[in-house]
């Protein structure tokens, strides 16, 4: 019984470091889909935005009527990264004033 639980023992202390060497897929900040992004238009409400890409990453205290919108992509498997970035300005009634884009493709509807 004790040769056998010192054999587990051993298998799994081999083992476990292999799991600490799998690649992670990494996604902060929102998730901003080109089609939603198209979807904002000058004249909509903070809530109508809010229900369509979500809770902004940044919000500005010293200018409360502008909002950031953040995405970082990083996948180790394909090499693939991206930031996309969208801030929006709104007016004093909480009506979008205007939207600027960052890191969109040209084809996309949302680029600039």
């Amino acid at each position: 019984m004790n040769r056998s639980f010192l054999k587990i023992i051993t298998v799994i202390a081999f083992l476990l470091p292999l799991t600490a060497c799998m690649k992670v897929i990494t996604q902060q900040g929102n998730v901003l889909k080109p089609e939603k992004i198209a979807e904002i238009h000058v004249g909509d409400s903070r809530f109508q935005v809010e229900s369509l890409i979500g809770t902004p990453v940044l919000k500005d205290t010293l200018h409360p009527n502008r909002v950031i919108y953040v995405e970082d992509y990083n996948n180790p498997d394909t090499g693939e990264k991206y930031r996309h970035r969208v801030e929006i300005f709104y007016d004093e009634s909480g009506r979008v004033k205007d939207i600027q884009r960052f890191g969109f493709n040209a084809g996309n509807a949302a680029s600039e």
